[in-house]
Parts: structure tokens; C-alpha cells; sequence
């Protein structure tokens, strides 16, 4: 058999798998019982939809309450068919699935899914990121008053700062469940979720924060200053460049802003991995 023969054979049936429309083209390539072979080929396809929904309700849980388990199956499915995947390690699957989820003619009267699903969807990723060891406040006294401002730091890989138009973080709190929807990751609000006031206004803007503290994930919500500093900071500018405009941002928005205990809070957090002269 020719490389090329079989690399035909082999995209045949992964178009196949993925459109039912397709699966003629497949069907021809085996051999025995055409009624068994079109059964057999019929399970694995469903086998495939299978691990798709189930890898992304994984991802996902919050998202799959709220759309429904029927619903959120055929989401999978869809994605699955638009997003293959490229990787052998399944918890990259579903990168995209809160942009997929943002153009569905279903989902356009909710357009904060695909807000939710990127929160979740950084709480899938933090979980999966190396931690590196935290740069402490100790390691920072060690430069003069005139250094500090001119410093650079870098985040550990899994912090992520989102913005939302909409009530993202409260949703996903409100709806966490019991088990967190992690199986084994293990999730920590900022406030337990039985304390927060569900519904809250859908279009009340989220400051958020996802990162990992050793090997729990977390998630809080930040005022507008702090989360213009941090953002500053991921951006890659200088530590004064980026308190400036927290105190900036503070002082538009008439809330405190405290440096010092700004600091603290990014070192206690542990968000820096390292620090960049």
C-alpha cells in the first residue's frame, strides 16, 4: 500500500467520523459484512461524540448546567467537528469553545456564555500550568527605592486576567458544583458560593483574577484599580508604569488604592515567578 493510498484511506474515515454524510467514502474501504462494518463504524463514531462531551464537560461544568446536558452534547459535537483535536493530551481540548459557543445563532439572546466559558475555561487551564517558585517579598527588599520602579515582572503561567462586560464571575460562582466540576482539581473562591446573591444584574461589570496558589486554583474578583496594575504588570510594564495607572484608574473611579498593600497581596497570591531588571 502506497503512502499516499493510505494517507486517502486514512482521511476518509476521519471525514467520516466527523460528518455522517461522509461515511460512505469510508465504508468502502472494509472489507467483510457491509452491515456490521456500517454498525461497528456507526459505535465508533458515537464513542468519538462521547469523548468529546465528556472531556469538555470536564472543562466545562458550569457552562453544560447552564445550557443543559442535552444541549451542551451537541455543542460538543459541533465543536468537535469544527475544532479537531491536535494534541494526544486531552486537557487541551476546548480551547476555543468560548469563542464557538459566542457565534451560535442558539446562544445570542445569552451573550454572557462565552464570558463564563472563558472564566471556566481558565480555571481548566490554571489547573494544567506548572507552578513555578513565587518571587517573595523578601527577594524584592533586596532593591534600592530607585530600582523598584524601573522592575519588570513576570506572572506565573497560569494567572489570567479577564474582563467582562457582564456578571461572568458571579454566574460561574452561583453555579459551581458541590465537587467543584473538576474532578480532581479543587477550585477556591474568594467567597464560598452559598454567600453570593444569585441572580445578580447580568450586565454588572467582572474584574477577575484566576490563579493557582501550590496546587489549588483560585478565583476572585478585583476592583477596577487593581486589576489595571495587574494588567499593567502581564502587559510587561515597568512596577511604576503599572501603579500609576492603578492609581489613576483609583482615582477615576473614586476607590482606594493602597501600593503597599497592593504588593502584598501579588506576593502573598504568589502571582510573580520572576523578576526582570
Amino acid at each position: 500500500m502506497t503512502q499516499q493510498l493510505l494517507a486517502g484511506l486514512q482521511q476518509n474515515f476521519a471525514d467520516g467520523l466527523l460528518d455522517i454524510n461522509q461515511a460512505e467514502n469510508a465504508l468502502t474501504a472494509f472489507k467483510g459484512d457491509e452491515a456490521l462494518n456500517r454498525e461497528r463504524f456507526a459505535l465508533y463514531r458515537g464513542n468519538l461524540t462521547a469523548i468529546w462531551n465528556q472531556t469538555l464537560a470536564n472543562a466545562y461544568p458550569v457552562l453544560q448546567q447552564l445550557l443543559g446536558a442535552d444541549f451542551f452534547t451537541g455543542l460538543a459535537r459541533a465543536y468537535g467537528q469544527r475544532y479537531a483535536s491536535h494534541s494526544g493530551n486531552l486537557s487541551e481540548f476546548g480551547a476555543e469553545l468560548a469563542e464557538f459557543t459566542g457565534t451560535l445563532d442558539n446562544t445570542r439572546d445569552y451573550p454572557y456564555l462565552s464570558d463564563v466559558a472563558a472564566l471556566e475555561w481558565q480555571v481548566h487551564r490554571a489547573y494544567y500550568t506548572q507552578q513555578l517558585p513565587p518571587i517573595t517579598l523578601t527577594q524584592l527588599a533586596a532593591y534600592s527605592p530607585e530600582q523598584l520602579g524601573s522592575l519588570r515582572f513576570r506572572l506565573q503561567e497560569g494567572c489570567a486576567l479577564l474582563y467582562s462586560s457582564w456578571a461572568n464571575t458571579a454566574i460561574w460562582q452561583a453555579h459551581l458544583p458541590p465537587d467543584n466540576g473538576q474532578g480532581q482539581e479543587t477550585v477556591q473562591t474568594q467567597h464560598p458560593p452559598q454567600n453570593i446573591v444569585f441572580p445578580t444584574p447580568l450586565d454588572t461589570p467582572s474584574h477577575t483574577l484566576v490563579w493557582r496558589d501550590s496546587w489549588r486554583v483560585r478565583v476572585c474578583q478585583l476592583n477596577p484599580a487593581s486589576y489595571t496594575a495587574l494588567h499593567a504588570i502581564a502587559a510587561g510594564k515597568t512596577l511604576g508604569e503599572a501603579l500609576d495607572e492603578g492609581l489613576n484608574t483609583a482615582q477615576q473611579n473614586g476607590i482606594d488604592f493602597s501600593i503597599p498593600a497592593e504588593l502584598s497581596e501579588w506576593f502573598s497570591k504568589q502571582l510573580i515567578c520572576d523578576i526582570i531588571r
